[in-house]
C-alpha cells in the first residue's frame, strides 16, 4: 500500500519549507529510519526521516521546490506499484509539485473510511501525530484528519486524547491543563528521551545536539510556557511550571521517559522525578537552576530587553566561555522568534515567576536526594549565569562533571563529550 512521508513543519506557524535535499530517486527501496530528504525554512532546518520500508513510487518535489507543510515528500509503495508508476504516462504537473503526491490508481490504501480521508486515496498524518497515536493506542485510520489534504495532526490524536481516551484522566490529575508544544526529534524505539531547554531557548535548539546522539531511543522536545510552540501559556510560579510540563507529557502518553534539561530545563527535569505518574528512567542536567540561590539578573534583564542582533549578542555571548563557540544563526533565530509578536512579553512573565532579581526561586536539590536511578550533573566553570559551585549542594550519588573553559552551554562547547555522557546514562538505565 502506498505510504506517504510528508513534509515536517520545521517552526512554528510555517506552512512552507524548501527541500534542499533529496537523498533517494524513483525506483530506490528505503528502510524505515533512512534520511530521504531534508528541508529548511528561515528558521530551521530538519532531515525527514522514513517510517516505513517501501520502494520510491513518487517524488513530488525536486531540489529547490518550495514543500507545502504535510503535503508528502516522497510517496513510498511496493515493487509492482513502483512498476506501474514508472509505466504510467506522465501527468500535467498542478502547482507546488501536488500532482506527484498521489499514487497510482493500482495501489491499495489501507485509509480510514471514505468520508475521512483525502480525494486521492492517501492516509496522510504527521511522523509526531503517528507516533502519539500508536503510543495511546489509537488507529489512525479512526481519524478525521484536519491538516492539509485530510492529513492526521496533532492535535486530532490530542483531540481524542481529551475527550477521554488512553491517558487524559492521569494528566487531569497532574495539573488539569498541559498542553505545552511537544515535538520529535528523531524517531527511535524503547522509552523516549525528553530533551527540555533552557529559559530564552527552545526545543529546536536540541536539534544539532541530537544528530550526534549515537542511541536508537525516540527524542522529543518539549517547548516550557512562553517560548516556542507553547508561547501561548503561562505559569505563575515554577511548581504550576513542573505540573504544566508533567501535564503535557502524560497527556502525549509518555509515562516512562529518560529527561535531558537544560538550565531552567533541567531544574525542571529534576523536579519532575517527583511527580506521581511520571516514571524517570535516567537524568541528564546541563548547568542546571535550581541547585543554589544565585542567578546573574542582570543578563537575564539585559537578555530580555535586547531588541536589536548586535545588543542581543553581546548579551548571548555570555552564554559562553569563547564567543566565537555562540552560533551567529543561534542569536538571529533568538531575535526572529520574537519579532511580530509577545515571546519577550511572555518570557519576562515567567521569569519574574522563577526569579526575583538575582535570586532563584525554587530548589531541586530535594529532588536530587530522593531521586535513585542514573543521574549526571555536567557545568562548565566558566559559567557566568548560574555559578558551577552549587554543585557542591549535590548529594554524593549524582556524577558530576566539571568542564574546564566551557560556560552556561556545555551541550554547545563539548558537543561530543556531553553527547557521550548524556548516550551513557541513558544506557546505564538499563
Amino acid at each position: 500500500m502506498a505510504q506517504s512521508i510528508l513534509c515536517p513543519q520545521v517552526g512554528q506557524d510555517l506552512t512552507e519549507a524548501k527541500v534542499v535535499a533529496l537523498h533517494v530517486k524513483l525506483g530506490d527501496m528505503v528502510k524505515k529510519g533512512a534520511i530521504v530528504a531534508e528541508v529548511e525554512s528561515e528558521k530551521a532546518s530538519f532531515e525527514v526521516e522514513a517510517f516505513a520500508t517501501g520502494t520510491v513510487i513518487a517524488l513530488p518535489y525536486k531540489v529547490g521546490d518550495t514543500a507545502t507543510v504535510l503535503e508528502p515528500l516522497v510517496v513510498l509503495g511496493t515493487a509492482d506499484e513502483a512498476k506501474a508508476a514508472a509505466s504510467a504516462p506522465a501527468a500535467a504537473p498542478k502547482a507546488m509539485g501536488a500532482a506527484a503526491a498521489a499514487p497510482s490508481k493500482a495501489s491499495k490504501v489501507n485509509a480510514p473510511r471514505a468520508s475521512e480521508r483525502a480525494s486521492d486515496g492517501v492516509l496522510r498524518s504527521s511522523p509526531l501525530a503517528r507516533r502519539i497515536a500508536s503510543e495511546a493506542g489509537i488507529e489512525l485510520a479512526t481519524l478525521a484528519g484536519t491538516g492539509p489534504k485530510g492529513a492526521v495532526v496533532l492535535r486530532d490524536v490530542e483531540s481524542v486524547i481529551a475527550n477521554g481516551h488512553a491517558n487524559s484522566q492521569a494528566a487531569q490529575n497532574a495539573n488539569g491543563k498541559g498542553g505545552l508544544a511537544i515535538k520529535s526529534l528523531k524517531n527511535g524505539s524503547g522509552h523516549p528521551i525528553v530533551f527540555i531547554h533552557g529559559f530564552g531557548s527552545d526545543l529546536s535548539s536540541w536539534r544539532p545536539f541530537v544528530a550526534l546522539l549515537s542511541i536508537g531511543n525516540p527524542m522529543i522536545g518539549i517547548d516550557l510556557p512562553g517560548h516556542g510552540g507553547s508561547v501561548g501559556a503561562t505559569a505563575k510560579d515554577f511548581d504550576q511550571l513542573v505540573a504544566d510540563v508533567a501535564a503535557s507529557l502524560l497527556a502525549a502518553g509518555h509515562h516512562r521517559v529518560h529527561l535531558v534539561g537544560h538550565s531552567l530545563g533541567a531544574g525542571v527535569s529534576a523536579a519532575l522525578t517527583k511527580i506521581a505518574g511520571i516514571d524517570v528512567r535516567s537524568l541528564t542536567l546541563l548547568a542546571p537552576a535550581g541547585l543554589g540561590a544565585r542567578i546573574d539578573g542582570d543578563f537575564v534583564h539585559g537578555f530580555l530587553s535586547a531588541t536589536s542582533e548586535s545588543a542581543l549578542a553581546r548579551w548571548m555571548q555570555q552564554l559562553v566561555h569563547t564567543p566565537k563557540a555562540l552560533p551567529a544563526a543561534f542569536v538571529r533565530a533568538t531575535l526572529s522568534a520574537r519579532e511580530g509578536g509577545d515571546l519577550a512579553a511572555k518570557q519576562r512573565q515567567l521569569a519574574n515567576a522563577v526569579f526575583e532579581g538575582s535570586t532563584q526561586l525554587f530548589s531541586v536539590v530535594d529532588a536530587l536526594h530522593h531521586y535513585s536511578g542514573p543521574c549526571r550533573v555536567v557545568v562548565g566553570r566558566r559559567d557566568s549565569v548560574i555559578p558551577a559551585d552549587h554543585v557542591e549542594n549535590l548529594p554524593g550519588h549524582v556524577a558530576v562533571h566539571r568542564l574546564e573553559a566551557v560556560g552556561h552551554l556545555p551541550q554547545v562547547e563539548a558537543t561530543e563529550l556531553v553527547s557521550r555522557l548524556v548516550a551513557e546514562t541513558v544506557r546505564a538505565a538499563g
